[in-house]
């Protein structure tokens, strides 16, 4: 079985500020949250993300197909785009 994590090609776009623009649809700023390395595009505090109130999620299979706020080119919207979770063996 395949990580969900593991799907993610660390674009690291997700984790950059998004504002909504006069038609109401997401766009993503270049200010990125101050823990993410921009050049290696990893989050320096990723075992905890989810505790240090920056704001971060945990994405899932789920919250991935709702989310438009993300970006075209994510991994995680490719994969969830397809099968369901189950037939692509991740968990």
């Amino acid at each position: 079985m395949k990580n969900w994590d593991d799907i993610c090609s660390r674009c690291g776009l997700c984790c950059f500020e998004k504002s909504m623009d006069r038609h109401g649809r997401f766009v993503t700023t270049r200010t990125p949250c101050r823990h993410l390395d921009i050049i290696s595009r990893e989050c320096r505090v990723y075992h905890k993300r989810l505790d240090v109130g920056e704001g971060c999620i945990k994405l899932t299979p789920d919250l991935v197909r709702q989310a438009d706020w993300l970006p075209d080119g994510c991994a995680y919207r490719a994969a969830s785009d397809h099968e369901p979770n189950e037939k692509r063996g991740i968990i």
